[in-house]
């Protein structure tokens, strides 16, 4: 059952996809496009690829701080961090997520408990931040925001407040009894499966006792704010003024439909439906959001190659220091 989820989910996001490409290639006044690509503001756009950069120097920083098992050279992490957030945005349904534990095996060889461990507590501190933001703006756009919008985060921010209590309530009040297989499950992928979550638990548990958490919370924020402005200066550089708390408005309508299951491929699909939606609710016409939107995921794209470009050429400087310091 689970062999047949992933095709099905893949399926779901390639015919998402191309929906979308077809409501795209219907409704965007392409000459507006073209024109806005012409006139790019170089100063903004450079400005907003450094920008970009530093989120995911601040990423490595913050994973460098999760890993338990050993100290990490930064730029050998950069490395599997950059190819990671570029897998992460162009796999469709999610599937580069798995990217991240599989480059930690393969290129620091990091045990895939671990590596799941700091991934979890990574996503978690993500969304305790935007439960951090949301306040802030649901009380400046109270009488703008939708109501489906305003109730649907104040329920997130209230799952999340309850999920961090609880979280680590239950981290610091359970304990961890070996895991020995019975006759029946000994060699089977039940037990394997067992035994890594009981792993993962206690990679977590090794994470809580480092007890970085007010690092952890801001370097996340500083991730957070990096992401708001960069999608902020892209705006500008395209020749759109728009608001810095409007912006984070529309990254965290980015948020759930990102989490769907049917991300189309480069996040097709899920930005443009997302900007969109987020800039009609501040009055842009549907063509100058359609442009915004499109223009924007392009310049994201090649935001995201350069990325993985960059990570890329690190892999390739001294890959076999990292085995050489690990035992030094």
């Amino acid at each position: 059952m689970k062999t047949g989820k992933r095709p099905f989910t893949t399926l779901v996001s390639l015919l998402f996809s191309l929906l979308v490409i077809v409501y795209i290639v219907w409704r965007t006044d392409w000459t507006a496009v073209q024109d806005t690509f012409a006139s790019l503001n170089w100063v903004w756009l450079l400005l907003a690829l450094f920008v970009f950069l530093i989120n995911y120097v601040l990423r490595t920083i913050r994973f460098q701080l999760l890993l338990y098992s050993q100290h990490i050279p930064f730029y050998h992490l950069l490395s599997v961090i950059s190819l990671y957030g570029m897998y992460n945005y162009l796999l469709p349904a999610k599937s580069g997520e798995i990217s991240y534990p599989i480059l930690l095996k393969q290129r620091l060889s990091i045990p895939l408990s671990e590596s799941v461990s700091t991934l979890v507590v990574a996503r978690f501190f993500d969304f305790a931040a935007i439960a951090l933001f949301l306040p802030v703006v649901l009380i400046l756009f109270w009488q703008d925001l939708p109501a489906w919008l305003t109730i649907s985060s104040l329920i997130f921010s209230a799952i999340m407040y309850t999920a961090t209590a609880a979280g680590r309530w239950l981290l610091r009040r359970t304990v961890t009894s070996s895991f020995v297989p019975t006759m029946a499950e000994n060699g089977s992928w039940v037990a394997k499966l067992r035994h890594t979550l009981q792993n993962v638990l206690v990679g977590l548990r090794l994470i809580d006792e480092k007890d970085c958490y007010w690092q952890l919370l801001s370097l996340t924020i500083g991730i957070w704010l990096c992401v708001y402005t960069n999608f902020f200066l892209i705006v500008l550089s395209m020749g759109y003024l728009m608001g810095y708390i409007q912006i984070i408005v529309v990254s965290i309508m980015m948020v759930p439909l990102t989490l769907l299951p049917f991300q189309g491929v480069a996040n097709l699909g899920t930005h443009e439906v997302g900007w969109v939606t987020a800039f009609r609710l501040f009055g842009y016409s549907e063509t100058a959001a359609l442009n915004i939107a499109v223009g924007s995921h392009a310049i994201l794209l090649l935001f995201v190659l350069c990325l993985g470009a960059g990570g890329f050429l690190l892999g390739q400087i001294s890959p076999k220091q990292v085995t050489d310091e690990k035992i030094g």
